[in-house]
């Protein structure tokens, strides 16, 4: 069986992991997005499943930081937003 079975879609999963939730969606399996707060931080979670990108923005005050991640897939992408929320948190 497939892990990917037991995992909800992308913006299901990450909405999870944020403090605050603004905004979460996805637009006919061409993406799927989740802004909020974690802590001092917003963020911007931005999947495209076909083109296999994962894109976010973390700003905090006039720090911000802007980046472009090649996934294999859905899990993959959701394991990356974990390690990113993990090094926010410290």
């Amino acid at each position: 069986m497939d892990l990917l079975h037991f995992v909800n879609a992308f913006h299901i999963e990450v909405s999870k992991l944020l403090d605050k939730v603004e905004s979460l969606g996805e637009a006919n399996g061409y993406m799927e997005w989740v802004v909020g707060r974690l802590g001092d931080y917003e963020v911007y979670f931005l999947w495209f499943p076909r083109t296999k990108k994962l894109v976010y923005v973390l700003k905090s005050g006039k720090v911000q930081k802007e980046a472009e991640v090649e996934v294999k897939n859905r899990l993959a992408a959701i394991a990356q937003v974990e390690k990113i929320v993990q090094e926010l948190k410290r």
